[in-house]
């Protein structure tokens, strides 16, 4: 199968080693649920799961910037919205891993996949972006879509749990939008280290204040935890900001909307979980307003 690639232009190869990236990393982040589900089966809670998360992570990724020698001195003075990203990150984090252990992961999945529409949103009021026709009707669908899954969902699935889901896709969408700016002054590794620091750090205060904080988990639970922080952290993100380097942040991001079809795909394999009819409509609602909208800031580029 690789041999047509070695006679194509370099060009060609790189576009698809970057689709391959975008994949890969697509695929990693539609573990993350599939993992919180394993681990809790194990005993461990949200917070304490978290908390193992973004510690080891934080210490992992200052390793590689020690190793690689790249430079963290220049994160100093985006501190300030780096702490913001990171509080942002633990909230999104928070309301999503708990949102799984109250709905299926792939319908909190698609939930999750309707930031996009958020992002915009927040686009319209705080930076008074003139939206285009094709913005607007892809927030129409993406929010009907919401709006479907919301009202159908109340008879099979937890309401608190789809509530959760929607808290993930809104607290995301302020991330992402922060994101935007600060990792235009910051190298994403840093940033992204950065920022698992300030995570860790907010999920061991409240787990301290709480005291949700319980390490007695089974042995057997350090097999999802370290394949959540192996694969579908460190690993996802290296393959999304190696996929951004080969094709582009706007093609990697219309490639990610595999996301949500991995994780509906490994659920039903691994859990046997299943959407309802009406609940997979609104799903695929809130994924064509997203690709709508994607589409259209690709198209602006």
């Amino acid at each position: 199968m690789s041999e047509p690639l070695e006679g194509a232009p370099p060009q060609v190869r790189r576009g698809s080693l970057g689709i391959v990236m975008a994949l890969a990393s697509s695929f990693g982040f539609a573990l993350i649920p599939i993992f919180a589900l394993y681990a809790y089966r194990g005993g461990i809670g949200v917070s304490t799961l978290l908390f193992i998360r973004f510690a080891l992570a934080a210490a992992l990724l200052f390793g590689y910037l020690a190793v690689t020698r790249k430079p963290v001195k220049q994160a100093l003075p985006a501190w300030p919205s780096l702490a913001l990203l990171g509080a942002f990150y633990t909230m999104q984090s928070a309301f999503y891993f708990t949102a799984v252990r109250h709905i299926p992961a792939a319908l909190a999945s698609l939930i999750l996949y309707s930031y996009p529409a958020f992002v915009c949103l927040l686009a319209l009021l705080f930076e008074r972006e003139k939206p285009s026709v094709r913005i607007i009707a892809a927030l129409g669908v993406s929010l009907a879509g919401v709006t479907f899954v919301l009202g159908t969902s109340f008879g099979s699935a937890s309401l608190i749990g789809v509530l959760y889901a929607l808290g993930a896709s809104a607290v995301y969408s302020f991330y992402i939008t922060v994101a935007n700016r600060t990792l235009r002054r910051v190298e994403p590794f840093t940033a992204m280290a950065c920022i698992s620091l300030v995570s860790s750090a907010c999920f061991a205060v409240l787990g301290a204040v709480l005291r949700s904080l319980d390490f007695r988990f089974l042995p057997a639970t350090w097999l999802p935890i370290l394949a959540l922080i192996g694969i579908s952290t460190l690993g996802a993100i290296f393959a999304f900001f190696r996929s951004i380097t080969l094709i582009g942040p706007n093609k990697t991001a219309i490639v990610s909307m595999t996301e949500p079809l991995f994780t509906i795909g490994l659920s039903a394999l691994l859990f046997a979980e299943r959407l309802t009819l009406k609940q997979a409509l609104g799903g695929a609602l809130v994924l064509t307003g997203t690709v709508l909208i994607t589409a259209d800031a690709r198209r602006r580029c």
